[in-house]
């Protein structure tokens, strides 16, 4: 009788290590279910796009069906987002002469272009409504790839700005990390820019050679005898 009862406690405790172990995952029963196989990360994706500039515009659809009494006349109008950035894997510079030249060889416009979907507005006049479900969809169809051209159409008239903007966040670069003395201009080039054209920027009016100026580091001191 005694050994029927410890037979039955073993019993109990092996089955309760066998449940253990199953429900730890320490013990398989034929092909793992997915989510215990499967890694809890998925993946990370490395970039080194930086946006220089964006722009905010208006744009408006059209797409004409003509017919036999009435032409049906389809629009579909939103606000557009473009932004451009460079890769910085593919800046070049040097210093020379107290000025930073920055070589950008490329603006790149992100695609697809962002749309502001709330802003998104369509409209059509067909004859009783005729033909409106298919012009509105071949104008989304093609309204992605016109949005690129559009884009694309405008690099031109940013150079300014991306420079700026390039400028600005080296210079705040450099001064945070203690260089910003040690030049008193950045020039930036966009090589894909027509006849390569550069601009200055000038930072540190003070600059005299490689270090400060004398004055600007006596500053202080010069207070204090005022006083």
């Amino acid at each position: 009788m005694l050994s029927k009862i410890i037979l039955n406690i073993l019993i109990i405790i092996i089955l309760s290590v066998l449940a253990w172990l199953f429900y730890t995952g320490k013990l398989s029963l034929g092909e793992q279910p997915l989510s215990k196989s499967f890694s809890q990360f998925v993946g990370q994706g490395g970039t080194d796009k930086y946006v220089i500039a964006n722009r905010k515009t208006n744009e408006k659809f059209t797409l004409t069906k003509v017919g036999l009494v009435k032409d049906t006349n389809a629009e579909i109008s939103l606000v557009a987002q473009y932004h451009f950035h460079i890769k910085l894997a593919e800046l070049t510079h040097h210093v020379e002469n107290g000025i930073v030249f920055v070589d950008v060889p490329r603006l790149y416009l992100f695609t697809p272009v962002a749309i502001d979907y709330s802003t998104v507005r369509e409209n059509c006049n067909g004859l009783l409504g005729l033909d409106c479900d298919e012009l509105l969809k071949q104008l989304k169809q093609d309204i992605p790839s016109e949005l690129v051209n559009k884009g694309m159409s405008q690099i031109n008239t940013i150079y300014d700005t991306a420079a700026k903007a390039l400028a600005d966040n080296l210079n705040n670069y450099f001064k945070t990390n203690g260089a910003g003395r040690y030049y008193k201009s950045i020039i930036v080039k966009i090589v894909s820019e027509g006849g390569q054209s550069q601009r200055q920027f000038d930072y540190n009016d003070s600059f005299c050679d490689k270090e400060p100026c004398l004055l600007e580091l006596d500053v202080s001191k010069v207070r204090e005898l005022i006083k």
